[in-house]
């Protein structure tokens, strides 16, 4: 497979590798190249997926402010997918919750938390399959946001 689609992949697996090494301000740089590629490729749930993980290294970096928007662009793009995956939507919501989070808006964090764990509970056998144990850990990880949200 040649063309954007296929080198935004190559440059999103960089990103990740990059993130896990620790690297954000490389792994940033790739996820951006990852994202421009993918506007003109026409598929908007690769697109929102990219956006995701734009979003997430952001939020990592300590850039919240720069997330914001491509949280807004994300939330968008997979609204209006109504084929999107639950896991990809659930994430989704994950990540808007964590930037609500990192900006102190707790009234809008909750919000998405309590989404976002909706969107998890039903995920219980996927979860199993990915991990080959038993439970949750969309549900575990929303619990806990919410329990401390509540403080």
């Amino acid at each position: 497979m040649t063309g954007p689609a296929a080198q935004a992949a190559v440059y999103a697996a960089e990103a990740q590798r990059l993130r896990d090494a620790g690297d954000p301000y490389e792994a940033l740089v790739r996820q951006r190249r990852a994202v421009a590629l993918l506007r003109d490729a026409g598929d908007s749930l690769a697109l929102a997926h990219a956006v995701r993980h734009l979003a997430d290294i952001l939020i990592e970096a300590g850039q919240t402010a720069e997330a914001a928007p491509a949280i807004s662009e994300m939330l968008a793009l997979y609204r209006s997918a109504p084929d999107a995956p639950p896991l990809d939507v659930a994430n989704a919501l994950r990540s808007a919750a964590l930037q609500a989070e990192a900006i102190q808006d707790s009234d809008t964090a909750w919000i998405f938390w309590i989404q976002a764990r909706a969107r998890y509970e039903p995920l219980d056998a996927l979860f199993e399959q990915m991990t080959g144990t038993p439970g949750n850990p969309g549900v575990a990880e929303a619990d806990a946001h919410l329990a401390r949200l509540r403080l």
